[in-house]
């Protein structure tokens, strides 16, 4: 049995995968998961912490991350701002425990990249990020991309989500991590530079890819997740579904503790906190940011 402990529970996504884990099918009785459950969780706050406990029946609440040393198989970093999320990273990096890191994976790509290096010399299994790039729908969409790419026929493209830039955990990274990592899924790892503005509180970048111009529009009061294609001979747009996509996430962390393999390579992960920073850069300084 995997014993899987959580710090961050002020975060909808730890009650999401608690319950996912801990709580059987309340029609058949069987669980999700059966060799795996969340055992412990620690806060930030009291109140958080106990809800999770209550609801999905976790026996556990730890009052220091090092608590969970000794006592897990596996940790889950899922604190709503990426500032802290290498510091709680990192002790479980260096003992060696694999580990998810929620969106943003962090709030800094120089913190990013040490996370990354630790993990590369520890050979920690790692994974984390946002749970839209592993939407049926961004595959679909991806799949679509690359036709119209193979054949020369897409022209341009664009994205949107939610995003706010005065949010008060950690301002745009909290979730601008969500429509760039969509647009990674969609349009591969090479990108080679940003430029953004921000107007009425929306956030607009262009991304350049080697396919082509990809237009991220971070939506200040909407959460509708879209995405759309231009090719030579149409417009394609498909609205991107978020059902099931935490226990999408959950089985790919599972899948990474039974066979030591991530869904991406580390690296993959400090990409999209690069992408963030030069969005902000470009917006502050009004200059193309090369990646």
């Amino acid at each position: 049995m995997y014993r899987i402990g959580i710090i961050g529970t002020e975060n909808s996504h730890a009650m999401a995968f608690s319950k996912y884990l801990n709580l059987p099918d309340p029609t058949t009785g069987a669980f999700a998961v059966p060799d795996a459950r969340v055992t412990m969780v620690m806060g930030p706050d009291a109140e958080s912490a106990r809800g999770v406990m209550q609801e999905a029946r976790v026996p556990v609440c730890a009052a220091d991350p090092a608590d969970f040393l000794g006592q897990v198989d596996a940790m889950m970093i899922t604190s709503r701002r990426g500032s802290v999320h290498a510091r709680y990273a990192m002790p479980f990096i260096e003992a060696g425990i694999p580990l998810f890191v929620d969106k943003p994976f962090t709030s800094d790509p120089g913190e990013a990249a040490e996370l990354i290096a630790a993990v590369k010399r520890r050979g920690t299994p790692i994974m984390g990020g946002s749970s839209l790039k592993f939407a049926a729908d961004t595959l679909a969409l991806r799949d679509t991309a690359r036709e119209l790419a193979a054949k020369e026929e897409l022209l341009s493209a664009s994205l949107r989500y939610a995003a706010d830039p005065d949010s008060e955990y950690d301002g745009f990274y909290f979730y601008a991590s969500h429509l760039v990592e969509i647009a990674l899924a969609v349009f591969g790892s090479d990108a080679k530079a940003v430029m953004a503005s921000v107007v009425r509180g929306n956030v607009t970048a262009l991304v350049e890819f080697p396919c082509c111009g990809v237009s991220l529009h971070f939506m200040h009061s909407s959460y509708i997740c879209e995405g759309s294609l231009y090719s030579k001979k149409d417009t394609l747009t498909k609205t991107i579904s978020l059902a099931n996509i935490y226990e999408q996430e959950v089985n790919h962390f599972i899948r990474m503790l039974r066979t030591g393999e991530p869904p991406q390579p580390p690296e993959a992960l400090v990409l999209p906190v690069r992408i963030i920073d030069a969005i902000l850069e470009s917006i502050k300084t009004g200059q193309r940011i090369a990646l």
